[in-house]
Formats: structure tokens, sequence, C-alpha cells
């Protein structure tokens, strides 16, 4: 990660971290949907402004598309976060937030199919038994049903961290917080009024906390979280929720006098430690990314016989670094093309897919040689509707 998006994950989390403590002060005073419209409201303010003085810029883009994004984030997240933060500490909002991680980290199991290995998978396991130290204690029956909510919010905020990746390749950060801003300000508005809830109260700690959340939680931290997404992979940015739980549980000991228990600061510290050790593994990976592409010169037209075709491939610098950031090793690449167990076949555009199985490479036919258009593993290969082929 660069230092821009690690400054930016630093001030997210600082922001963030203190948002349960202003919600908390301003639920004293607001029911949930009326202060959510209230926060909503001051960053749809400040958001239109930015688009009326040129700051932001709209092009011909299918915007209506972003509603996956937003049913995530704001509406569902905030609808629950809120709720249940006012059923429980600040404090304890905190703690659950640090879970953000963990369920990115399985879902994009699923989702995204990223897979790990046993140390990785034993690391998520510990994680799990941290989180159960943090919600499983000091129960009762208002603080279960605030714990449940908040549970709720962490899933929805992990489905949108997870999509917001997806959808920052065609949208701009300032598109999509702009969107998102508006969208919650509409849904809470109409939902608090149309449950007979909207009221306008306006004292210090419900309007500096609307001001706090509006512009520096709702807008603010929404646009460094969408530059973090667009530049970082989910699982990385994710991590940043650990300063999160840290600044959260300090706020709330410190200007609520909230208490916190042992078993519970037992399971920040079991999911902490977890996912630094996650981050650290994931940084190892990066580097011997790295290092591997170093030797890309190494292997300058390398050449090799594709027992299948007959023929040789001419392995160039640019296509060996393709092959590598896919995760395909020479001496796979080497596997799948010397092997008589592969399979090849022509397809439309007059190029051959030769694959064995596991790993897919296309060739491109030259006069003498081949050439490698592209490489990658089946369970990587995107689901898109291909061509019929005929196999040669």
């Amino acid at each position: 990660m660069s230092w821009q998006v690690v400054l930016a994950g630093f001030c997210v989390s600082l922001i963030f971290g203190f948002s349960f403590l202003f919600t908390k002060n301003a639920l004293d005073h607001l029911n949930p949907l009326t202060f959510l419209s209230y926060r909503f409201f001051v960053a749809s303010v400040l958001f239109v402004a930015l688009k009326f003085f040129g700051v932001i810029r709209f092009e011909k883009k299918p915007y209506w598309k972003l509603w996956r994004l937003i049913i995530f984030q704001p509406i569902l997240y905030f609808l629950f976060e809120t709720m249940g933060v006012a059923r429980i500490n600040s404090s304890e909002a905190g703690m659950i937030v640090a879970l953000i991680p963990i369920v990115v980290n399985v879902l994009a199991i699923f989702m995204l199919k990223e897979r790990g290995d046993s140390i990785h998978y034993a690391l998520l396991l510990t994680s799990f038994l941290g989180s159960v130290l943090i919600v499983g204690f000091n129960m009762t029956a208002q603080n279960l049903f605030g714990k449940l909510l908040m549970l709720l919010a962490v899933f929805s905020a992990a489905l949108y961290t997870i999509n917001a990746r997806k959808f920052s390749k065609e949208f701009t950060p300032e598109e999509i917080s702009f969107f998102m801003m508006l969208s919650g300000f509409v849904f809470f508005t109409l939902l608090s009024t149309l449950t007979g809830q909207f009221k306008l109260l306006l004292n210090v700690h419900t309007v500096s906390a609307a001001l706090y959340l509006g512009i520096l939680s709702s807008a603010v931290a929404f646009f460094l979280l969408n530059y973090m997404v667009k530049h970082a992979s989910p699982i990385l940015t994710s991590l940043f929720s650990n300063l999160t739980t840290v600044v959260a549980c300090l706020a709330g000991v410190i200007f609520r006098g909230e208490r916190i228990g042992s078993e519970q600061i037992l399971g920040v510290t079991i999911v902490l430690a977890s996912l630094f050790a996650i981050t650290y593994r994931s940084r190892q990976t990066k580097t011997e990314f790295f290092n591997r592409r170093k030797v890309t010169h190494d292997n300058v037209n390398t050449v090799i016989h594709v027992n299948l075709l007959g023929k040789n491939l001419l392995l160039t610098p640019h296509a060996y670094e393709r092959m590598i950031e896919r995760g395909v090793s020479l001496e796979e690449l080497k596997n799948v093309l010397e092997s008589k167990d592969s399979r090849a076949m022509v397809q439309r555009n007059g190029r051959i897919k030769v694959s064995d199985g596991h790993i897919e490479v296309i060739l491109q036919p030259s006069a003498a040689v081949l050439y490698l258009v592209t490489v990658m593993k089946k369970g990587e290969r995107r689901r898109k509707r291909s061509s019929p082929d005929s196999i040669v």
C-alpha cells in the first residue's frame, strides 16, 4: 500500500472511532431514524455545494447501477449500526466493528474466489473465537438485540467493501460518495417521516453530532474510504477498522465512563493479533511476488516447445510479467504446454487455447512460432460467455 492509502486509512479510523461516541450522545436525545436523517442532510448539503462549485463533476455513466452498493451502505449498515449503538455501549459497538475484516476474509472465499492456506484459515478461526469473547458476555435482553444489530451492520459493511472494489473501476470516489449521501438522506428522511418519528430538535448534542457525522464521518471519511478501496484490495483496507476499534473503546471509556470487561479486552486482543498476522502474511506474499518479477529479464525470449502443436512458444518479457501477475510459474506453463494430456482448441479469432484442466493458455500463431497472449488459472477465470471452439 502507498503512503496515501495508509494516511487515508489512519484518518478514516480516527473519524469512525469517534463517530460511535457522537452517535451515542445524539441518541440520548433523538430516535435513530431522525438522527440518520440529520446526519445525511448535512452530508448531502456539503456534496451538493461541492457539485455546485465544480469540485465534483459528473459524466455520462450508468449511475443507477450504484443501488447495489448503496443498499449495503449507507442504508443497511447505518440502519443496523445506529439502532445497535442505541442499545449497547459505544465501546462495545467499536469492538464488534473489529469483526468486519474477518467477515470480509470469509466472504472473499465465496464471492471473490480467494483462497488461503491452512494458516490463513487457522487465523480466521482464532479471530472468530476472539469475536465470541467480545459479543458473548455481559448479555441482557436489551444488549443482546443491540449486539445482533451490530453484527448485521458488520455483514453489511463487509458486503459493501467487497462490492465497492468492483464499482470503483467504473465510478470515481466522489461520484460514489455523492450518491451514497444523497440516497441516505432521502431514504432515512422518508422512513422517519412515514413512521411518524421525525421531529426537529436542535441542541448542542444533536447539532454537534450531526455536523461531525455529516461532514467528517459521512462525507470526508467515506470519500477517503472509497479512495482506499480503489487503490488497495478489500481485505487490506478493511484491516484499518482495527484502529477504529481502539479509538472507539478509548473514547467510550474516557468521555462516557463506560466499562469494558476483561474477557472483552482479551477478545479484542485476539482479534487484532490475528488480523495483524493476516496482514503480515499478505505483505510477505506481495514481497515474494515482486521478487519474482525482478527475474523477468532473465527469461527474455525463452523458448518452450508446445508438444501438442509441434511448435515452439516464444515467451517475451511482457508476456512473462503478465503470467507472473496471474500467479502462474514458468514451470507450470511448461507443464501445460509440454504435457500430452493437455487439450488444444482453436477459437474463432484464430487464437489457440491450451488447457490441462487447471491452467488455460491463450496462444497467437505466427509463421514459425507461437506467442503467449495470456494465461490464467481455471479457478480465477471470469465467467464470460465464450464463442464455441473446435477441437484440434
